[in-house]
């Protein structure tokens, strides 16, 4: 904890060098000067200007979701994920009748195309069976939290604005996502100081190192929703899939005794895996932005410890009559934590 307020009070620190004048011209300091204005930053004027930012934060992550829910515009992006590089055409706008739609369709690799008019929310793909879930957002390269109020994620995340930056041809505003404690990683998102719209997003470890990008290569923001939204309207949509599973009772109520704070449980069931068809209690929890599945069995044949490290990591522990696995965009650490506190 100690060292995420060490860093949230460096990163206000940064930003009120970045946007300063003197900052901004870009001239050397020297020693003395800096020694000097570093000796001005008193615990007191650090700890209210760290509180001017966190509200300054939440204004412009609030200001960034109202656009993001009422803005018509055209945008292509590419998602970066490790090796793998995925081009999209974005598009979103109202109708007079006031229904929100949305469209979002890959432009390499296998066709996927995302369609949501309301809170309705269809899936195509072009090596799969079409389908249609109830939600306010999609499921894609853009995180769903973003379409939220900050309120939303608070109790697990800063927002702290860190200046300036050019990003396509236009000024944003650089605004980190701070994890209140050092067991999530944290984002980065370039907002148009304009529009309000996200040019950029990272999602960082604690290192530093991008685990994840998505870069908004064009953008045109307009009165009027694009034509080719126009084809939702008149689409005939797969048909909604509910969740029978989560009327399927635990077997046993497991103990996670290490969850991270922020952390609520959003789905648990049973239900057998698919390939495998191993029979497993299943729990789902959510911090807002990320989610973390658990995975607990008595089945003989997971009585194995295995681990992948990646920005979608995966941990299991195996007790003596049951193994936990965990899976989820969470440090390493984390996911060990959790499944080894995982008790009957």
């Amino acid at each position: 904890m100690y060292g995420q307020r060490f860093l949230l009070a460096s990163a206000v620190i940064a930003s009120m060098l970045a946007s300063s004048s003197a900052f901004a011209s870009a001239q050397p300091l020297a020693s003395a000067n800096f020694a000097s204005a570093s000796a001005n930053f008193t615990l007191s004027s650090v700890a209210n200007d760290e509180q001017r930012a966190l509200v300054e934060g939440e204004r412009w992550f609030d200001f960034m979701q109202e656009a993001l829910n009422n803005y018509n515009f055209s945008a292509s992006l590419v998602h970066v994920q490790g090796q793998r590089v995925e081009l999209f055409r974005w598009l979103r706008g109202s109708t007079e009748e006031n229904e929100s739609l949305e469209l979002l369709r890959s432009l390499n690799g296998p066709e996927v195309q995302i369609v949501r008019r309301n809170q309705h929310v269809s899936y195509f793909h072009s090596m799969a069976t079409p389908y249609s879930l109830r939600s306010n957002s999609m499921f894609g390269p853009i995180p769903t939290a973003l379409f939220n109020e900050f309120s939303a994620i608070s109790a697990s995340y800063y927002a702290v604005p860190m200046g300036g930056a050019r990003v396509l041809e236009r000024p944003t505003i650089h605004l980190r996502l701070l994890p209140h404690e050092q067991d999530r990683f944290g984002y980065s998102l370039w907002i148009d100081r304009e529009s309000g719209l996200p040019l950029r997003i990272a999602t960082v470890t604690l290192e530093g190192e991008v685990l994840e990008q998505v870069q908004v290569t064009s953008l045109e923001v307009s009165t009027e929703p694009h034509p080719d939204l126009e084809q939702i309207l008149e689409l005939n949509p797969p048909p909604v899939v509910t969740d029978n599973q989560a009327q399927t009772q635990l077997v046993h109520n497991w103990q996670i005794n290490s969850l991270p704070t922020g952390f609520t449980q959003i789905r648990a069931n049973h239900h057998r895996l698919p390939i495998t068809g191993i029979a497993a209690d299943y729990y789902l929890y959510t911090d807002g932005i990320t989610r973390v599945s658990v995975y607990v069995t008595e089945d003989p044949r997971t009585n194995t410890n295995l681990r992948y490290d990646g920005l979608e990591s995966l941990y299991t522990h195996a007790y003596r009559d049951y193994s936990v696995t965990v899976v989820g965009r969470l440090p390493m650490a984390t996911l060990q934590r959790i499944a080894m506190s995982v008790r009957r």
